[in-house]
């Protein structure tokens, strides 16, 4: 059973979209009551996310270009949906104003990287067109690709998730996504990448004092397997030892819009 001083949030687009965030942190040893669920528009949901052990940001439809500085290319299919940002981007700036540690999923790693201040691809088949499909839908644990660990060994002990991507190699993962990190954002670090040189996974290093990681695939969908097992249960140790903030640092370093 997990020992958590607080609960860890999951932010998604609704109750539906949840139900896998939370089968698998209940699968790593969470009590469903230290689970809780926010979505777009919810009140107080930064508040909680300061004052919570850990936060899940799940998966879903696009960010929205004008994030990183960019108009929406008309051919590349983009759909989004700017009050989720915005609600996001507040959830964020107060996970990072209390160092609560953050765990990106799909459009969560995308959100994270723009957030800090990152570009991404708007259509992998528009902008950057590769043998490997990265967008196989179904069934949801489909094993699309490989990702291979790409921090180095001196790097590795100081990131989260890339000892244990060091350790197990070549993973195979599900992949649902047509956007993805095009320039990664000052100070976060590639942790691993696709067959086709995409960036998969990145973390931002555990001396700047915020335990922050994030995947471009489903790990949510692949808890039976020992790799993507880990991943949440590394998370979940890291919001065991997180001391919860009854309040935001109004100090902090915040987001830019």
């Amino acid at each position: 059973m997990a020992e958590l001083a607080a609960p860890i949030v999951v932010c998604c687009l609704n109750a539906g979209k949840a139900r896998a965030y939370v089968a698998a942190l209940r699968e790593v040893g969470v009590p469903e009551s230290l689970i809780r669920t926010v979505f777009p528009g919810d009140a107080g949901a930064a508040d909680l996310v300061a004052s919570a052990a850990g936060l899940v940001l799940c998966g879903g439809k696009d960010v929205d270009p004008a994030r990183y500085g960019e108009a929406p290319i008309p051919e590349a299919g983009v759909e989004v949906d700017p009050s989720r940002d915005a609600f996001e981007w507040d959830v964020l700036a107060a996970a990072r104003a209390a160092r609560t540690p953050t765990f990106g999923v799909c459009r969560g790693s995308q959100v994270i990287n723009v957030f800090m201040g990152g570009t991404l691809y708007q259509d992998l088949p528009l902008q950057r067109p590769s043998s490997v499909d990265h967008d196989e839908g179904e069934p949801r644990d489909f094993l699309a690709h490989t990702v291979a660990p790409v921090a180095s060994a001196e790097q590795a002990a100081a990131l989260p998730l890339a000892a244990l991507l060091a350790r197990r190699g070549e993973i195979e993962v599900n992949s649902r996504h047509h956007q993805a990190v095009r320039r990664l954002a000052p100070k976060l670090v590639p942790l691993a990448a696709a067959p086709d040189g995409l960036l998969e996974a990145f973390a931002l290093p555990r001396d700047e004092g915020w335990w922050l990681a994030a995947v471009q695939w489903h790990p949510e969908d692949l808890v039976a397997i020992p790799a993507q097992r880990e991943m949440w249960e590394e998370f979940l140790k890291a919001c065991e030892e997180n001391p919860p903030t009854s309040a935001i640092d109004s100090s902090a370093e915040t987001a830019d819009a």
